[in-house]
């Protein structure tokens, strides 16, 4: 009787052991993506920006870290998901960061404050081998004390992908954040000049 108890549970350990191998080497495999280490020329290419920026937020379809991609091709309403990447945190983290590195804040900024809304962040396929990286913002200029709007705008900037994998989608998604913060920033900028409420 004590053998088959020794047998068994010599058993179940390596099961279990197995268990964890299999784990550990899932985990392995998943690829894990973000914008990027700083590098010390971006100081160089800072924008300077006259209002403050809020904390972007995402829509609560993109508030993951999954790495979303869209076949418009076959299926253009249809969402998947990327099963063996992700991010390294959530597009409005990402962006966050992005738009910390990117922005210089003036001085004396404006009564005004800039709020961000992250309303698309997919790698889109035009075809099997064509695709691009697309990043929609949603962009409301507000007067910091009563939180009135002054202005809003709707910006959607891509970037072409130089893969149709999950390594060329969110280096396309790079870029296309990059570009649509920096029409942000400037778009922030001009209207704060024309508004009295930012003075």
């Amino acid at each position: 009787m004590p053998h088959f108890i020794l047998l068994l549970a010599s058993g179940l350990l390596v099961s279990s052991l197995a268990a964890c191998v299999g784990i550990n080497k899932a985990r392995q495999n998943t690829s894990i993506y973000d914008f990027g280490l700083s590098v010390s020329s971006e100081s160089n290419q800072q924008i300077a920006s006259k209002i403050l920026f809020e904390q972007p937020v995402a829509a609560e379809s993109l508030n993951h870290n999954k790495i979303r991609y869209r076949l418009n091709y076959q299926d253009p309403l249809r969402i998947f998901f990327y099963a063996e990447s992700r991010w390294a945190a959530t597009p409005s983290e990402l962006l966050s960061s992005k738009l910390s590195k990117m922005v210089n804040l003036t001085k004396n900024p404006m009564n005004c404050s800039l709020e961000l809304k992250i309303e698309a962040f997919d790698h889109v396929f035009q075809t099997t081998t064509v695709s691009e990286g697309i990043v929609q913002l949603s962009a409301l200029l507000v007067e910091k004390k009563s939180r009135k709007v002054i202005s809003s705008q709707l910006i959607t900037e891509s970037a072409a992908s130089a893969s149709p994998n999950a390594q060329g989608g969110t280096a396309a998604l790079h870029q296309a954040s990059e570009n649509a913060l920096k029409k942000v920033i400037q778009w922030g900028n001009m209207v704060a000049d024309n508004s009295a409420l930012c003075q």
